[in-house]
């Protein structure tokens, strides 16, 4: 696939503000549009969200969950945004901060409580 220069130009640009290759902001996109994020459909109001963090390869990184959809949103880093799971939001980590890694994660496993430190797995809903 061949894209015209400007568009070319705008893609290498919001890669580098995301800190990735210019494939995997295309790729981002794509998802983004394919799989909206629930912050587009009414959601739990903001003080029911729980704070997490998930610590890896040494960064922290700092997240929000929703009880109610289930939906993760990354606070800030290079992965920051919203995702429609833990798993999700675990994923982007990984591939932001080591693309050549596969990217397949237990978000439930992946991110901790802010308060007690316990995984995310003890909020999940049976």
């Amino acid at each position: 696939m061949t894209v015209d220069d400007v568009t070319h130009t705008q893609i290498t640009l919001l890669a580098r503000a995301w800190d990735v290759t210019p494939g995997e902001a295309v790729r981002r996109l794509v998802d983004h549009f394919q799989h909206p994020s629930p912050a587009a459909a009414p959601s739990a109001p903001a003080s029911n969200r729980v704070a997490v963090h998930a610590i890896y390869d040494g960064v922290h990184i700092p997240g929000l969950y929703d009880p109610a959809t289930q939906a993760l949103t990354i606070t800030e880093g290079p992965a920051a945004g919203t995702y429609r799971t833990p798993s999700g939001a675990a994923s982007a980590v990984l591939q932001a901060l080591k693309p050549h890694v596969k990217p397949n994660r237990n978000g439930w496993g992946f991110w901790a409580l802010d308060d007690s430190g316990e995984l995310l797995q003890t909020l999940r809903r049976r």
